[in-house]
């Protein structure tokens, strides 16, 4: 007997697709720990010139 498997169906929220969003939010955490690591090599870099 053959297991059969239901179609591939993207995932929706309340009938909105949620893979736009996620990529949308990806975007914001990976600019969000640039923004911190920049600022982090910026507090090193003045602390090392004093």
């Amino acid at each position: 007997m053959a297991v059969q498997h239901p179609p591939y169906v993207p995932t929706t929220d309340g009938g909105k697709r949620t893979d736009h969003r996620v990529a949308f939010r990806l975007a914001i955490y990976l600019a969000a720990a640039h923004l911190f690591g920049a600022f982090l090599f910026l507090l090193f870099w003045v602390g090392g010139h004093h």
